[in-house]
């Protein structure tokens, strides 16, 4: 197995073995992945007694830098060499749960204790480093049997209740090496998936993301289908049967725009979740998710305390009646469900989404809805559009949708070139004449201004002027055959 190690990986290896003797050992991850023969750079190592001290010891002779989180006797080191790996560094410790899905208490232990606390056989592997035994793995759980069958298990059947973010990581693991999960796991993770919406969002979301990084994302994604996760999550959200042609998609717009807009503040997370919506999701449920896995979104609001008083009722008590009186009647299938310490409100029938708190009233507005409401944009496109018009039309859309309608084959080949049209050239067009500019030839700002503007810009992108002179005279123009004040 040692013959797997990179040499300047073992060499650095051999050198925590000599510091630390024979507490010190290599786990988790990089034990796993060296054992399959998997490239991995997540060097962790756990230490019986103290790992900061250790830790200090290796940042003093590798000539690097230490980051120390003293109450959780851990600490990272830089090495001095930028081409070695970070090196993180753990004081071996044990975990009980007081509750389920709640954050584990810790306290100090021996490696044995270390690796049982662990989520799967897999990653419960060690290696020693210290001299008189480097390499010999340390196998308490059965990890070995467990890779060589090619199996994902937990260690006790407790696992999954003590930490439901497990279930993403068992669907993870099988998809990332082709193994399947035990089939005792499968019922545990079905007994536990009445937990999995007491966590909040923020767990939640940190495991999709996971999950949408992997290569195989697609079939973890239809996999978490299969065990009930996502309508566990949300009710009714339902991962389209077209996804794995969406994930290529979604990837495809990614390099995409690696090689295209190389300047752009362009955010590939934002792809891979409005491909995990798809075009099937309503537009409420989006915003519901989104708030419930508080991920990237705004509130705006509909209703204040105060205008909320005048009309007789408070927002401190989220009922039918009350939103009947301002004016928001709710349907008979509608969920109020408190999230993120403020209430949910979600209509299915009437297909809106609110939130509510402080007394107040909003709506929320993501922009993760974008994708599906470009798809309903684009069908409205004729071949006879002017730059102006699609100029209008595609502003408002932020640029990770537009990079997805572009590559989309769905969409008609011409649709595509008008979107690559406005991505290229149209939304980075400046005006030749400016409001300064008119505020020099003595026009006072207001509507009227702004409509001149616009006019002035379309003509500019429609190609009836080509410089700022020509502009100047479309102006003139317009002032000829204003009506009479």
């Amino acid at each position: 197995m040692i013959r797997n190690i990179p040499e300047p990986i073992l060499n650095l290896l051999y050198e925590i073995g000599e510091v630390a003797g024979k507490n010190a050992y290599l786990v988790g991850g990089f034990v796993r992945d060296l054992l399959l023969k998997q490239p991995s750079l997540d060097i962790d190592i756990v230490v019986e007694g103290d790992a900061i001290r250790v830790a200090k010891a290796m940042c003093d002779r590798w000539n690097g830098t230490l980051e120390v989180h003293p109450q959780f006797g851990t600490a990272t080191v830089t090495h001095g060499n930028i081409d070695l790996p970070k090196v993180d560094f753990v004081t071996a410790r044990r975990e009980t749960y007081q509750g389920a899905g709640t954050l584990p208490i810790v306290q100090s232990g021996k490696i044995t204790d270390d690796l049982r606390r662990r989520d799967f056989s897999i990653n419960a592997l060690a290696m020693r480093l210290d001299p008189n035994a480097f390499g010999t793995i340390v196998d308490k759980t059965g990890g070995l049997a467990d890779l060589e069958a090619g199996i994902i298990r937990v260690l006790h059947k407790q696992s999954f209740i003590d930490d439901p973010t497990r279930i993403f990581r068992a669907s993870r693991y099988a998809g990332r090496y082709g193994f399947r999960i035990a089939e005792t796991d499968v019922v545990l993770i079905q007994e536990t998936l009445p937990i999995l919406p007491q966590l909040s969002g923020e767990r939640i979301r940190n495991e999709i993301d996971r999950v949408l990084l992997e290569k195989n994302a697609a079939k973890i994604v239809e996999h978490l289908a299969e065990l009930g996760v996502w309508e566990t999550i949300f009710t009714d959200w339902h991962i389209s049967a077209t996804f794995a042609d969406d994930f290529k998609k979604a990837e495809q717009a990614i390099t995409w725009a690696s090689a295209h807009l190389e300047d752009e503040a362009f955010q590939p997370d934002r792809v891979r979740w409005m491909t995990l919506f798809g075009t099937h999701t309503p537009i409420y449920q989006i915003e519901a998710i989104s708030f419930r896995l508080v991920l990237e979104h705004q509130l705006q609001r509909l209703i204040s305390r105060t205008q909320a008083m005048k009309r007789g009722v408070s927002l401190e008590e989220v009922t039918v009646p009350v939103f009947e009186k301002l004016g928001f009647p709710l349907s008979k299938n509608t969920s109020i469900k408190q999230h993120n310490g403020m209430w949910c409100i979600v209509d299915p029938d009437n297909m809106k989404t609110y939130v509510c708190g402080d007394g107040n009233l909003y709506r929320v507005q993501t922009p993760l809805t974008a994708y599906k409401q470009l798809e309903q944009t684009v069908t409205t496109l004729k071949e006879t559009v002017k730059p102006s018009e699609i100029y209008q039309l595609l502003k408002p859309y932020p640029i990770e949708a537009l990079v997805l309608g572009s590559v989309d084959a769905r969409v008609p080949e011409w649709k595509r070139e008008k979107i690559a049209d406005y991505l290229f050239t149209l939304r980075k067009t400046q005006p030749f004449i400016t409001g300064d500019d008119l505020i020099a030839l003595g026009e006072k700002p207001g509507k009227t201004f702004e409509t001149v503007l616009w006019e002035l810009f379309a003509a500019q992108l429609d190609g009836k002027t080509a410089t700022k002179s020509e502009a100047f005279r479309h102006l003139r123009g317009f002032k000829d055959h204003a009506p009479a004040k």
